[in-house]
């Protein structure tokens, strides 16, 4: 825990009932937790409805294609690759809380200018493509911020019950999102998609204030940033664990996670849909989340967290290959929904796993390595949408699922240390 905080354990009342210790709420008594929930929420939602306008935007009202798309994601994720390792550095040097209000104004900055840009008339791919680089820096640098704030305001005894209900928080926020963006889109345009989602980030940003200060660890603050990006590598590639670990985060970054920036392809061109329908696809990964957190929440008392992990990952790539299969949309809808069930299980706990056996002295490299694996979804998509241009979206998707679900398998069945973590 950062030095300037306040024991979790200080700071949280008594409580009975479902937010008793060991209970499925019970992060929720903890007031700085509360707080960094509603705030990610508010977050989250606005990103889930500029997802969609974004990917509307591009493919409809600009013309563009699969590959278009996947170029978007990619430079978005490109840094996020590049900057998340020094994000990490810097959450260990500096006030977090600081930074986090930094970041989210400029991500509300950002969000203003696309509305402003759609509204008048005088958006161009190329601006899509330098605004998503620039999201991807702001998301690079606050993602390890939020998940050490987690951390920080719980506590190691509750880290699994908290980051659950966090996904809980967000991917209700998934289902949320993506209806009210495929809604504004028939109502007022692609643009008030953009306007919602800085209204959404001021909402962050006035939550983020109401935390308390965070002080950095100083140990290193005089450490090159490059030596201490370096050194946190070098101990995550030395950890067998901990290599297993953030190898079960990158595995479906680089395999199963590219296939949600092809939906409005799915929705198009495969179901024969609007806008509405690319707003229920969206939504159903998060609705099948809700019951998969719920799920994590009520059993984050588990001893070992290693097999259920690699398990949930084997179902939810299969449950994403038949989505594949689906010609009617209530088929497809009902077939990510249980893909968000597993998802959000894995999800959890690879999560928990990265910061609760990561050495005290790397947790916000480790963590940093963990956004960073988000960055390597857009690489392997662009590779995705040039095979979905030749050969279609459902058979590529379906065969990036197959490979994902041998991998998976393959370590679930033949790694002792994942078993016992």
């Amino acid at each position: 825990m950062s030095s300037g905080a306040v024991p979790a354990a200080e700071r949280s009342p008594r409580a009975g009932g479902l937010t008793a210790p060991g209970r499925p709420l019970a992060s929720l008594r903890h007031r700085d937790f509360r707080v960094l929930l509603f705030s990610t929420m508010a977050l989250q939602v606005g990103s889930w409805v500029q997802t969609i306008g974004q990917g509307w935007l591009v493919v409809n009202d600009l013309g563009g294609s699969a590959t278009n798309l996947a170029v978007v994601a990619l430079l978005r994720g490109a840094f996020l690759v590049l900057v998340s390792p020094f994000g990490g550095v810097f959450a260990a040097r500096y006030e977090r809380r600081s930074l986090l209000m930094v970041y989210t104004a400029v991500s509300a900055a950002i969000a203003v200018l696309l509305a402003v840009l759609v509204g008048t008339g005088h958006i161009e791919l190329w601006m899509v493509y330098l605004l998503a680089a620039l999201a991807g820096i702001v998301e690079a640098l606050a993602g390890p911020i939020r998940s050490l704030l987690v951390f920080d305001t719980v506590g190691p005894e509750e880290m699994t019950n908290a980051v659950a209900l966090n996904a809980l928080g967000g991917n209700a926020m998934r289902v949320i999102g993506p209806a009210i963006g495929g809604a504004l889109i028939g109502l007022i345009g692609t643009q008030g998609t953009f306007e919602v989602q800085a209204g959404c980030l001021v909402v962050s940003l006035v939550l983020t204030a109401r935390l308390p200060r965070f002080e950095p660890e100083l140990a290193e603050a005089k450490e090159n940033a490059f030596v201490s990006v370096g050194r946190g590598l070098a101990y995550v590639m030395r950890d067998r664990r901990m290599t297993l670990i953030v190898g079960m985060a990158v595995l479906p970054s680089v395999l199963v996670y590219p296939y949600v920036s092809f939906l409005p392809v799915f929705a198009k061109d495969v179901l024969h849909e609007g806008a509405e329908a690319y707003g229920f696809l969206a939504g159903a990964v998060g609705l099948g989340s809700l019951a998969g957190g719920a799920i994590v929440a009520a059993t984050s008392n588990r001893p070992r967290l290693g097999p259920a992990m690699m398990w949930t990952c084997l179902f939810y790539c299969l449950s994403v290959a038949s989505f594949t299969f689906a010609r009617h949309l209530w088929l497809a809808v009902g077939a990510l929904v249980v893909a968000g069930v597993f998802h959000s299980i894995y999800a959890a706990f690879n999560a928990s796993l990265m910061q609760m056996k990561a050495a005290p002295e790397f947790r916000s490299r480790v963590v940093a390595l963990q956004t960073m694996t988000w960055g390597m979804t857009p690489f392997a998509g662009l590779l995705m949408g040039a095979m979905i241009d030749r050969w279609g979206a459902p058979h590529t998707v379906l065969g990036w699922m197959l490979a994902a679900a041998g991998l998976t398998f393959a370590l679930a069945v033949g790694s002792r240390e994942l078993r016992r973590v």
